[in-house]
């Protein structure tokens, strides 16, 4: 008896992790940007990871998902309700997901000709090979720029409670601290700027 119990419990268990793997929809996307020379992304809860390749196209998959409730059974967020909102201009495109009830997971590729702004509320931003302007604005959370460029014009790194870190750039940045906050700032003859405002968490720029 306890065995079929047990056989019985693995089985429910099971079930129940793939009801909950299946409770989830991605976002696939791709916008002919020839000419933009910014993206703007902008949502409330999750991550964010960025690359730039050569190419003249954002491509974009962002996975949604209901927020962790500590539930194990179905959410009432309606996931196939939900849509990417975005606007473009012959200068700029703008991707917005205005959602407080899912966690989002975006992955984004851009071409190395744009700049990028972010916003953020809450949650982990990863840019690689960094080849533009860089701004972001962050709630709570970790930003993370790896460069694939060795200068900058100037760089701005501000939390509130955490730290800041520049390394592996032509000149030497400045950081100073003050009880839980940090601030980083850089100045090079790059052609580009870096400007992060994170309220609580990290900072780092490399190269």
């Amino acid at each position: 008896m306890k065995k079929l119990l047990c056989v019985a419990a693995i089985g429910l268990a099971l079930t129940t992790t793939y009801a909950m793997a299946k409770d989830s929809r991605e976002l696939n996307h791709n916008f002919a940007v020839s000419g933009a020379s910014q993206l703007d992304i902008d949502f409330p809860v999750g991550s964010l990871e960025v690359e730039s390749y050569d190419g003249s196209e954002v491509v974009v998959t962002v996975r949604i998902e209901p927020k962790n409730d500590n539930s194990w059974f179905s959410s009432d967020v309606d996931l196939s309700d939900i849509e990417l909102s975005h606007s473009q201009s012959a200068s700029s495109l703008s991707l917005k997901l205005d959602n407080d009830d899912i966690q989002q997971n975006w992955h984004v590729k851009m071409p190395k000709s744009m700049a990028i702004d972010v916003e953020l509320g809450v949650g982990d931003i990863e840019i690689n090979d960094a080849s533009n302007s860089v701004e972001i604005e962050l709630g709570v959370g970790a930003v993370r720029i790896d460069s694939a460029l060795d200068d900058y014009k100037r760089i701005e790194l501000d939390t509130g409670v955490g730290d800041t870190k520049i390394r592996g750039l032509k000149n030497d940045g400045n950081t100073s601290r003050k009880v839980v906050s940090s601030h980083s700032s850089y100045r090079g003859n790059g052609q580009y700027d870096i400007e992060v405002e994170v309220g609580v968490g990290d900072i780092k720029v490399t190269n």
